[in-house]
């Protein structure tokens, strides 16, 4: 049994004969946030071309990680809904998809986005150990989407650019981490900045790889959150 829910629409909710799962799945709105329901498995369709996979298991918020993300083309959500049961990795999360009147996890993120923003992380050594990680990715983040992704190689010593990548790190942010090791090596064209960009706003919204993350680490790791 494969359920479909709208998020728009907390009432809206139908079940799919697994025979026309693949021309509803390709049919719905991004718009409506609809999710696949099957075995556990959630399927949300966050864009025309992408999706985000999630898991419910034993009372628990998995999320999907691959490579640091859980962004995946559209198309292959359909293969976690038609075997939810095949061996992927998961990460804890905060839950997202309660209802669409339900934002209190949300809200968490966001409060703990916004005091990673105002910190400045030069002068955040008593911080917790998660505030002061995010506190450096959001600086540089901030002058990645103002000024390019190659702005700290004016403007850094080689400890804060070691900082921004030991934060990425921490935050299983792989392919951040692969994109600040080549600031030396690619030129100072748009081409690399396009590319933090594009994954950067993976969600559609500004920073949004970098609040998922956070999603995570505040169930993975509470303690470092103070």
């Amino acid at each position: 049994m494969i359920r479909l829910r709208w998020y728009l629409a907390r009432e809206r909710q139908r079940v799919i004969d697994a025979a026309d799962l693949e021309a509803t799945y390709a049919a719905v709105d991004p718009a409506t946030k609809p999710v696949f329901e099957h075995d556990g498995v959630l399927v949300w369709v966050s864009g025309p071309d992408e999706c985000r996979v999630e898991r419910h298991r034993g009372g628990r918020q998995l999320r999907l990680d691959e490579s640091g993300t859980n962004v995946l083309p559209r198309a292959r959500g359909l293969e976690f809904l038609r075997t939810p049961a095949a061996n992927h990795r998961w990460v804890h999360a905060l839950d997202w998809h309660r209802g669409a009147g339900d934002y209190l996890d949300r809200d968490r993120v966001d409060a703990v986005m916004e005091r990673g923003i105002d910190l400045e992380p030069w002068s955040s050594a008593e911080s917790p150990v998660g505030l002061r990680h995010l506190s450096y990715l959001m600086w540089f983040h901030g002058g990645a989407m103002a000024n390019g992704v190659h702005w700290p190689l004016d403007t850094c010593t080689d400890e804060q650019i070691a900082a921004f990548s030991t934060a990425a790190a921490y935050f299983g942010l792989d392919r951040f981490t692969d994109l600040l090791g080549r600031l030396d090596e690619e030129p100072e064209d748009d081409a690399l900045s396009e590319e933090y960009w594009d994954l950067s706003g993976a969600f559609g919204e500004d920073a949004s790889l970098i609040s998922d993350a956070v999603r995570c680490k505040l169930v993975e790791a509470p303690e470092d959150w103070g």
